[in-house]
C-alpha cells in the first residue's frame, strides 16, 4: 500500500511544484511590470518556469521508475501464487480423488 501511495504522491509533488513554479514566474512578471513596464527581465520568469516543468519532469521520471519495477514485482509475485496454486492441485486435490 505504501508502494501505491508513493506512485500517487510523487507526480502531484511534482505538478504542485509546476504550479508554484508558474506562480512565481508570474508574481517575478507582475513586480517587474508594476515597477518598470518598459524593462521585464524574461531571464528570471524564465528561470522559475523552467524549475516549475524540471519537477514535473523529474517527478514523471521518478514515478515511472517505481511503476516499472512495482509491475515486475506484481508478476512475480502472480507467477509464485500460479505456481503454489498448481503445486497444490497437483499433489493435493487430485490425490485426494485417486484415492
Amino acid at each position: 500500500n505504501m508502494l501505491r501511495y508513493l506512485v500517487w504522491v510523487i507526480p502531484t509533488l511534482g505538478f504542485i511544484g509546476t504550479v508554484m513554479g508558474i506562480a512565481d514566474g508570474l508574481e517575478i512578471a507582475a513586480e517587474q511590470y508594476q515597477a518598470n513596464a518598459a524593462n521585464i527581465d524574461l531571464a528570471l520568469i524564465t528561470q522559475a518556469l523552467g524549475v516549475a516543468f524540471h519537477t514535473t519532469l523529474l517527478s514523471l521520471i521518478m514515478s515511472s521508475l517505481i511503476v516499472f519495477f512495482m509491475q515486475i514485482a506484481q508478476g512475480n509475485e502472480e507467477d509464485s501464487l500460479n505456481q503454489s496454486g498448481q503445486y497444490c492441485l497437483d499433489n493435493l486435490i487430485n490425490k485426494l480423488y485417486e484415492g
